[in-house]
C-alpha cells in the first residue's frame, strides 16, 4: 500500500499564488516551461521552482519530447490527496485576480504556436507537394481510402494544405469538404481542382479547432500529417468526432513518436510525433472507437527539399481510424459561425 501523504505538506505545497496559477494554467493546457514563463510573467527559475514542488506532491506530471518537457495535472483520481481535495483546490485557483490576465497570455501563447506553421505553409505551398511524397506512404494512402469510401460520402478533410488528397478522396463518388487554415495552399489546392474538374469539392479556410460545422453532418473525416502541427491535438481530434455522423469514421495519418528536433525548427512541427497510446487516447475520449491501427516506415530519401539538403531518415508514420457509435442522424451539412467552447489539453 501507499503511504498516505502528509497533509501539511499536502497544503503547503499549493499555498503559494503563483504555483496556483500554474495549477490553474496547467489543468487546462499542457505547456512547457518557456510557455509558462511567457504565460505569468514570472521568470524561469522561479517557474522551474514551482512546477518541481507542485510535481513533488502529486499535482502534476511531465512528459518529456526531445529537448522539451511538457508539464499538466495529474488526472485527478490519479491525485494522492484525493480526488476531491484536487477538485476543491482548483476551484479555488479559478478565483484568482491574476486569472484573466493569464488566460489571455496563454491565448497568445497557442496564437504564437499556430501561426508559426502558417508562416511555414506559406513558404513552402510551391515545394510542398515534392515534398511530402518523401514521406508519404502509398499503402497508407490506399487504407485511408478504404476506411472511408461508401457510395454518396460526405468527407471531411482536413488540413488540405495544395489538396493532393482529393482526386483520392473525390474518386469515391461522394462530396467533399476540404478546409486549411493557409490561404496559400488553398489556393494551390484551388487550382488543382479546376485542372482535375473536382466539381463535388469544395474548399473553406477554417481552423481544426474550430470547424465551421453542426453536429454529425459528415460521413467521414480525413486528417492526414497534420495534427503534428496543431497547437491543440487532442481539441481537434474532438471537433473532428463532433462533426462525423454515428456509424461514420475518422481516420489520422501521422507521425509516431521520435527525437528529430530539427523538424520542429525545419517543418514548424509543434509535436515530435504520437505514441500509439497517446493518438488512439484523443480519438476514444472523443468517443470514437479505435478500429484499426498501422504504422509504416521509416523512409530514407536523396535530396529532401530543405534549404540545408541531404538526406533524411523518417520517423515511422501511423494510421489510426476511429468509428463512432451508430444510430440515425440527419443527412445534411450546415455552416455555423458560433458554437460552444470546448477546452481541451493536449
Amino acid at each position: 500500500m501507499h503511504a498516505q501523504p502528509d497533509p501539511a505538506a499536502l497544503f503547503h505545497s499549493v499555498s503559494d499564488e503563483c504555483r496556483l496559477r500554474l495549477l490553474r494554467l496547467l489543468a487546462r493546457e499542457e505547456l512547457n516551461v518557456q510557455e509558462l514563463v511567457a504565460a505569468t510573467g514570472l521568470s524561469q527559475p522561479r517557474v522551474s521552482k514551482h512546477l518541481g514542488v507542485l510535481r513533488d506532491h502529486g499535482w502534476l506530471v511531465q512528459r518529456k519530447e526531445g529537448t522539451r518537457s511538457w508539464q499538466r495535472t495529474v488526472d485527478p483520481t490519479a491525485f494522492p490527496g484525493g480526488e476531491d481535495l484536487f477538485r476543491t483546490v482548483l476551484a479555488a485557483a479559478g478565483g484568482l485576480a491574476s486569472g484573466a490576465d493569464d488566460d489571455a497570455r496563454v491565448a497568445a501563447v497557442l496564437a504564437e504556436r499556430n501561426a508559426g506553421s502558417r508562416d511555414f505553409f506559406a513558404a513552402i505551398a510551391d515545394r510542398w507537394d515534392d515534398f511530402r511524397s518523401q514521406f508519404e506512404h502509398p499503402d497508407l494512402r490506399v487504407g485511408m481510402v478504404a476506411a472511408l469510401a461508401a457510395p454518396g460520402i460526405r468527407v471531411l478533410d482536413i488540413g488540405t494544405g495544395t489538396g493532393a488528397l482529393l482526386p483520392v478522396l473525390a474518386a469515391a463518388g461522394g462530396t467533399v469538404v476540404a478546409i486549411d487554415n493557409s490561404a496559400v495552399m488553398l489556393a494551390r489546392a484551388t487550382a488543382l481542382c479546376r485542372r482535375q474538374g473536382l466539381e463535388r469539392v469544395r474548399l473553406c479556410n477554417a481552423d481544426s479547432v474550430g470547424l465551421p460545422f453542426r453536429d454529425a453532418c459528415f460521413d467521414a473525416c480525413n486528417c492526414a500529417m497534420v495534427l503534428h502541427h496543431v497547437a491543440r491535438p487532442a481539441q481537434a481530434v474532438l471537433e473532428m468526432a463532433r462533426v462525423i455522423r454515428p456509424g461514420g469514421r475518422l481516420t489520422v495519418t501521422t507521425f509516431c513518436r521520435h527525437d528529430q528536433e530539427w523538424m520542429r525548427r525545419e517543418l514548424a512541427h509543434q509535436w515530435l510525433g504520437f505514441e500509439r497510446e497517446e493518438i488512439e487516447g484523443f480519438l476514444t475520449a472523443a468517443g470514437l472507437e479505435v478500429v484499426n491501427h498501422v504504422r509504416r516506415g521509416p523512409v530514407t530519401t536523396g535530396e529532401n527539399g530543405l534549404p540545408g539538403g541531404g538526406k533524411v531518415d523518417w520517423p515511422e508514420v501511423q494510421l489510426v481510424t476511429g468509428a463512432r457509435p451508430s444510430f440515425e442522424a440527419e443527412d445534411t451539412i450546415e455552416w455555423i459561425h458560433k458554437r460552444p467552447n470546448q477546452g481541451a489539453n493536449r
